[in-house]
């Protein structure tokens, strides 16, 4: 196929595309994170009881290294990738962006982590500690699996970028679901049958990248050549290298809290805190995440200044809105996922930290939607000095909270710090663009989710003391739910919003989708 040929398929680096797209799209990428979540809420029971308390730590130190390592090896530049496309103007100039990022971090990944296998056993006490329960030539094996996975993780997140960029969401989610489907076979011959643990897991993982990462860079390379373009690369290089520490601060600030319980607790007290994390994680895994892959190339193709700073101040308000009401499901009913999905009653203990990550996560999607504005004007420099500050307060207070507090410290820590960033982002963000946020509503909104969360971890502590009956606590914590959300609808929505929401869903529900309706405005 041509280069002219192509151009017909690739969406155009100009056109503003209809704010429908953006729904649509989103729905499509959360298809397969959804789908994840279903396949994990029963993966996880079953993980805690193959790999119990021990073993889960370890997989939670496992995946902070392997996103750290990422971050690390270039997934940042991944991400230039999709602002640097839409900066170019012919189909030759957007296939040399892609190919010379694709070859540039798949080659740097595989020197640095082959180097580092020759020296997997010295760098084991390091990573993931000499261990109390996972001991020996086990640790250094999931070492190097770990930096055998890395290099074909980047490649694969190169495809599916190139993905978004052709706004293929269909494909997409379909690559997804037969990687995850493949994966989690494997996980029941070789983690269930063979009883290999975390080596299982990651072997795993590691067949279900490699294919993956054989199949999209095939493709990609055959479609627009296999080669690096320097010119296209510097300014690219440029724009990512303060992404590269940016993202190794996200990751401690997301991750150290795990590690600081290990060092100064045991395996067991980061396999509870992790099992309560990753069911306050799961909204934002299902919304954030696939709502910022259609988001960020659906921006960055809108040429006006002014109408782009108008788009993100109104759908940043609508984002967080979502994410609330989602929210507050897990924030509800926190307690009853977390004994549902433990095999162990040791694990039901994590549902203290379940609000407390939940609301932090809001806080973070407020953050994480403030930056656009400074990526856009490629202003990242700001975004280490931001996040730099961040990791020293969330250290500070992790070491200080976790010795009092235990798992309960590590999650107030990580709200804390999460606030923090999210009034960081927004002071830089406004700054950038002429358009400042909804502050006002933004503020019902997290105000709402705060109380919310706190009641409802008061009435979990008051069931989980015999003070409360099940049945009287979930009749409660319903109430909440309920009542939070009519708040948000009629106390942060106006009525004209409210009557394009319900004529959206009439519209949806009444007749198979012909076109677009668009969202609230």
């Amino acid at each position: 196929m041509s280069t002219e040929s192509r151009s017909q398929t690739a969406p155009s680096a100009r056109s503003e595309p209809p704010l429908g797209d953006l729904v649509r799209h989103s729905f499509l990428y959360g298809a397969t994170p959804f789908l994840r979540q279903v396949v994990s809420i029963g993966m996880h029971r079953l993980y805690t009881g193959w790999l119990q308390e021990a073993g889960m730590g370890v997989k939670e130190t496992v995946d902070l290294w392997l996103i750290g390592l990422q971050q690390l090896l270039g997934s940042n530049a991944l991400s230039a990738m999709v602002r640097f496309y839409f900066d170019r103007h012919t189909e030759k100039e957007r296939a040399a962006v892609v190919t010379s990022c694709t070859l540039a971090v798949s080659l740097a990944a595989w020197l640095v982590c082959g180097v580092a296998l020759g020296f997997s056993r010295d760098l084991t006490p390091l990573l993931l500690g000499r261990g109390d329960t996972v001991t020996g030539n086990e640790l250094v094996e999931i070492v190097q699996l770990t930096l055998l996975l890395v290099p074909f993780q980047l490649s694969t997140l190169s495809g599916f970028y190139y993905l978004q960029i052709l706004r293929r969401s269909g494909l997409f989610s379909a690559i997804q679901a037969v990687k995850l489907v493949f994966e989690v076979g494997l996980n029941f011959v070789l983690i269930g049958h063979f009883g290999l643990g975390v080596r299982g897991f990651l072997l795993s993982m590691l067949a279900g990248e490699a294919l993956t990462s054989v199949f999209l860079c095939g493709w990609m390379f055959t479609a627009l050549g296999a080669r690096i373009d320097w010119r296209a690369l510097r300014p690219l290089l440029s724009y990512a290298a303060p992404l590269v520490p940016v993202g190794l601060c996200q990751l401690l600030i997301h991750q150290v809290d795990r590690r600081l319980i290990l060092a100064l607790g045991t395996q067991s007290m980061a396999g509870i805190y992790g099992h309560g994390y990753k069911i306050g994680f799961v909204v934002t895994s299902l919304i954030l995440g696939p709502f910022l892959q259609i988001w960020r190339p659906w921006i960055f193709a809108v040429e006006d200044p002014a109408n782009r700073a108008r788009l993100v101040a109104r759908v940043t308000t609508y984002a967080v809105l979502a994410i609330a009401v989602t929210s507050l499901g897990v924030i509800a009913f926190g307690r009853q996922a977390a004994i549902l999905l433990a095999a162990r009653p040791a694990f039901w203990e994590a549902y203290r930290v379940i609000p407390v990550v939940v609301v932090g996560y809001l806080f973070w999607a407020l953050y994480y939607l403030s930056e656009l504005p400074l990526l856009i004007a490629k202003r990242t420099l700001r975004l280490f000095w931001i996040n730099a500050l961040a990791v020293a307060f969330n250290v500070a207070l992790n070491l200080w909270a976790i010795p009092r507090f235990g798992i309960v410290g590590a999650a107030a820590a990580t709200l804390a710090t999460f606030v923090l960033l999210s009034i960081l982002g927004i002071v830089a963000g406004r700054s950038e663009a002429r358009a400042p946020l909804e502050l006002g509503r933004l503020a019902a909104i997290l105000a709402c989710v705060l109380v919310a969360g706190a009641v409802a971890l008061g009435i979990d502590s008051r069931e989980a003391a015999g003070a409360l009956g099940l049945s009287a606590a979930l009749v409660l914590k319903l109430a909440v739910c309920l009542g939070s959300i009519a708040l948000l609808g009629f106390g942060v929505l106006r009525a004209e919003e409210r009557e394009r929401l319900r004529a959206w869903v009439l519209a949806r529900v009444r007749r198979p989708p012909s076109g677009d309706p668009a969202p609230p405005a």
